[in-house]
């Protein structure tokens, strides 16, 4: 009798054990916040304060409506604060409408379900000068942003994605 009740109690920690380590060794993407940002939100804030993204936090994404005003929206990252204005016209491109804007570690992990890259094929479609990397399409802009090549923010919008080392 003695025997079968050791045994159970060994049965009985070995499977607690499993069961505890299981729990900890899971790994589980972090959650990423959507963040939705209308043009409504933004004229709600008074004249002198700006809707303020921060992009210090990981985890965040912040999708901007058509027709928000860009110089009332300031974006906040670890090197200072900028309005989005000047943070789109570091990208060196021409960018309205509804955008993305988050880390770039954080965007990776979306389906971006952008437009497809013209010509439909073959090799890649990102490039880089200077500080600023622009991509066309999901697997372009996925393997942009799983590159060394990309910096910290990145903004996407229907037909692709810009990242910024600033």
């Amino acid at each position: 009798m003695k025997k079968i009740t050791l045994a159970i109690a060994l049965l009985l920690m070995t499977f607690g054990s499993t069961t505890a380590q299981k729990g900890t060794t899971a790994q589980r993407k972090p959650a990423i916040k959507q963040v939705q940002v209308t043009a409504q939100t933004v004229a709600r804030q008074p004249a002198s304060k700006a809707y303020t993204l921060d992009l210090t936090r990981k985890g965040m994404i912040y999708n901007l409506a058509s027709g928000v005003d860009y110089s009332r929206v300031r974006v906040r990252t670890a090197k200072g604060d900028m309005t989005m204005t000047e943070l789109i016209q570091k990208s060196g491109k021409t960018i309205t409408g509804a955008l993305r804007v988050g880390m770039t570690s954080d965007i990776r992990t979306q389906k971006l379900s952008l437009s497809r890259r013209p010509g439909g094929g073959g090799g890649l479609n990102f490039s880089c000068q200077n500080l600023v990397c622009v991509c066309t399409g999901d697997q372009d802009c996925n393997d942009l942003f799983t590159s060394d090549l990309c910096g910290d923010i990145a903004i996407c919008y229907p037909d692709g994605c810009v990242c910024l080392r600033i």
